[in-house]
């Protein structure tokens, strides 16, 4: 490492393996068992737990002897999983407390998603939309993407060239995003597709000698590759090439469920968290790893069936706590290769994403009500011309124009352009063309139809 850089390294009591016999003489302590329970409801790391009040009142001043109980009783529950570390360590897992949540993905998340059913097809097409656009945005301002989502939703809606890096890195994920979604969750994972990914992630955004092609193993300095989520802070060193290119394969058998024989059933959901920590942690490319694991989540869970994926954005719910999707990664990495705090984070993620999706369809529903009404009042316009018109109306839209109209209703161009004329004549809306643009904005009489 450089001289200026420090090491993250974060501080846990060692592990006093004495306390065993304390354990399982806990289990006659009804006390000590409900702070056990509490101590993995949220999966607490020391560096949490050692402030919370409920801790047993017999374990103060010295609470480190606790947090070896809390740590031998995760052990005994856990189970491994085939993810190796550099040193040969296989990481493991503890998902006794995640069955519940499990049952209602298998139910709600799988097939007709929450309700959904009786949706429209364009509303189905919709919300996937929706979906591919916040999720390629917030995954690249995960890595440095330095532009605001509306001018990035703006962009891609409207067909607009990218006009920098950010931008570019954006438009690369939203293409990956629309290939998972449209052709490659009917593929086997190959190295082939991981390289073909990679390519559409990071076109014109990196060399083309390094688009599909794997990093070296130390930089131009001679220093191996370092993740620094934060200034001048190093987290993690990625491990050898070399060991990254014997294990790619296991990985590639794992997300093909042929490594089934080799370990215990593991629920889906939890197999494609693995992936996205599994690229992590090998980080097979120069650039634009972040965006490929959390693609191969997508591509995981749709491959399986989980349409609901289709519609929620993990990496939007992310993005609003950075740091500790960052301490999810090296709590997991540097507490015993405990992999359980890089599940539980992103558990707590999807659980958001579904509700925060719950509250959008009731939303959805109310707009539908009122297009109805409209209907009824007979305004002559089809269902796409009243969502544009209430879109305009709720403020969600400033002005569109036909590439955005197209991709925002699924229609073709010629059915495009005869919406908007309808709307122009009926004046509703007005045109202004901003060079081989033409832009269209709502009117003041919008205000009126939806009294």
């Amino acid at each position: 490492m450089n001289k200026n850089d420090s090491f993250y390294k974060v501080y846990s009591p060692k592990l006093d393996l004495s306390r065993m016999k304390d354990l399982f003489e806990t289990r006659n302590n009804p006390e000590i068992q409900k702070a056990l329970i509490k101590a993995d409801q949220d999966y607490l790391h020391w560096e949490d737990l050692r402030h919370k009040s409920w801790i047993p009142k017999k374990f103060f001043p010295k609470l480190e002897a606790f947090w070896s109980i809390v740590r031998l009783n995760r052990y005994i529950n856990s189970i491994s999983t085939p993810i190796l570390d550099e040193a040969g360590n296989l990481f493991n897992m503890n998902i006794k407390g995640y069955s519940e949540f499990l049952h209602i993905v298998d139910k709600e998340m799988a097939g007709n998603y929450m309700g959904i059913s009786h949706f429209s097809e364009n509303n189905k097409m919709e919300f996937v939309k929706r979906n591919l656009i916040e999720e390629s945005i917030a995954s690249s301002q995960l890595e440095g993407a330095n532009t605001s989502r509306a001018v990035a939703k703006k962009m891609l809606l409207e067909g607009r060239i990218p006009v920098n890096t950010s931008e570019q890195m954006i438009l690369n994920n939203h293409k990956a995003m629309t290939f998972i979604e449209q052709e490659a969750y009917k593929r086997e994972l190959s190295l082939d597709l991981i390289f073909e990914l990679h390519r559409i992630l990071t076109q014109k955004t990196l060399s083309e000698d390094k688009q599909g092609a794997f990093r070296s193993t130390y930089d131009e300095n001679g220093e191996k590759l370092k993740i620094i989520p934060w200034s001048d802070t190093v987290t993690y060193i990625t491990p050898d090439i070399e060991f990254v290119k014997k294990e790619l394969p296991r990985l590639i058998k794992f997300a093909n469920d042929e490594l089934n024989h080799e370990t215990v059933f593991i629920h889906p959901l939890l197999k494609g968290i693995m992936l996205h920590f599994w690229i992590g942690l090998l980080h097979p490319f120069e650039d634009g790893n972040g965006r490929l694991a959390r693609i191969l989540f997508y591509w995981y869970m749709l491959k399986h069936e989980y349409w609901a994926f289709k519609y929620i954005s993990l990496s939007e719910k992310i993005k609003k706590s950075p740091k500790q999707y960052a301490m999810a990664y090296i709590y997991s990495e540097q507490e015993q290769n405990d992999l359980t705090y890089f599940i539980h984070y992103n558990i707590e993620k999807i659980k958001l994403a579904k509700k925060e999706f719950q509250e959008y369809i009731q939303k959805k529903m109310d707009e539908n009500k009122v297009i109805a009404q409209l209907h009824q009042k007979n305004h002559e316009l089809n269902e796409r011309q009243i969502q544009l018109l209430l879109s305009f109306s709720m403020k969600k839209e400033t002005r569109i124009n036909l590439h955005a109209y197209q991709a925002s209703y699924n229609v073709e161009k010629g059915t495009a352009i005869h919406d908007l004329k309808i709307l122009l004549e009926k004046e509703f809306l007005t045109k202004i063309k901003t060079g081989r643009n033409t832009f269209y904005y709502p009117t003041d009489k919008i205000n009126n139809l939806f009294k």
